[in-house]
């Protein structure tokens, strides 16, 4: 009886531990095949930034940097739609990809159809450094007051170098204001040459080596952002160590085609986009 007893608990906990099994197996669940895949990563491109500015503030490029806008409304441009400047106008972003503060070499091109600054610099791109006044990277154009010349102004400052690797250039181009001028403002961490393009031809600064060829490859610290069509210090809030001053402006005009790559384009990569009209 003992035996038999044994036997049944048995059969009872082998039948408990079936039907505990096959309730496992009936419940419902997607087969591996139904799980979404995850969206390939974008290709490579040395084209980190493109705004078109067709209707929109949409970055293309590999960063796709996400910005806001003050002042700034739509109008013919070089191919297509532009970005034009109002009143303390700007294009600003404080979402960028990380690899933007360590470029190596760097090529930023654009085209502008501006006014002559008349009592006022105008900003046209920065990189801001939180820590400074003047951007890890500014471009603008300073009073000239001499027609239709463009007197372009670049700073840097690379944290590869030492004493913060500022430099500063600046070159005065002929008749680059007040119609379409494609610029390109080239730099090659490989043999820390500097190039300065306007409609496609090298300017003065062409090949120009920085700190004696030590210059290196650019590194930029404490980023606040990205603006174009400003200074960094003329955002709100500032992007800068400073605030807003009287002397400092938006581009007067209208801005196309902005590109920022992480390369040195060649010269005759810099004519192909103002060829194209890109």
């Amino acid at each position: 009886m003992h035996f038999i007893n044994k036997i049944t608990r048995n059969s009872m906990l082998l039948l408990m531990l079936a039907l505990a099994i096959g309730g496992c197996q009936k419940m419902d669940r997607p087969e591996l095949g139904d799980y979404p895949e995850d969206p390939p990563p974008p290709p490579y491109s040395t084209l980190k930034s493109f705004w078109e500015f067709e209707n929109n503030i949409r970055d293309t490029g590999q960063y796709r940097i996400e910005g806001t806008v003050k002042n700034v409304t739509f109008g013919p441009g070089i191919k297509g739609q532009a970005a034009v400047l109002g009143a303390d106008g700007y294009l600003m972003s404080t979402k960028f990809n990380d690899s933007l503060t360590k470029p190596g070499s760097l090529t930023v091109a654009w085209w502008m159809n501006a006014a002559a600054p008349t009592g006022n610099a105008k900003g046209i791109f920065a990189i801001a450094k939180k820590t400074e006044f003047w951007g890890n990277v500014e471009f603008f154009l300073e009073t000239n007051n001499n027609g239709n010349e463009a007197f372009l102004k670049v700073h840097l400052f690379n944290a590869t170098h030492a004493d913060k690797g500022e430099e500063w250039n600046e070159i005065k181009i002929p008749n680059a204001l007040n119609k379409w001028t494609h610029f390109a403002v080239v730099y090659s961490a490989a043999d820390s040459k500097l190039s300065i393009y306007a409609d496609g031809v090298a300017t003065a600064i062409n090949g120009k080596v920085l700190k004696g060829g030590n210059y290196g490859p650019l590194k930029f610290t404490d980023v606040a952002g990205i603006v174009l069509g400003n200074f960094a210090f003329e955002t709100d809030p500032t992007l800068a160590s400073h605030g807003a001053e009287p002397w400092a402006s938006q581009v007067n005009g209208s801005i196309d085609q902005f590109r920022i790559y992480n390369v040195p384009l060649s010269a005759t990569e810099v004519k192909a986009l103002f060829d194209n009209k890109q």
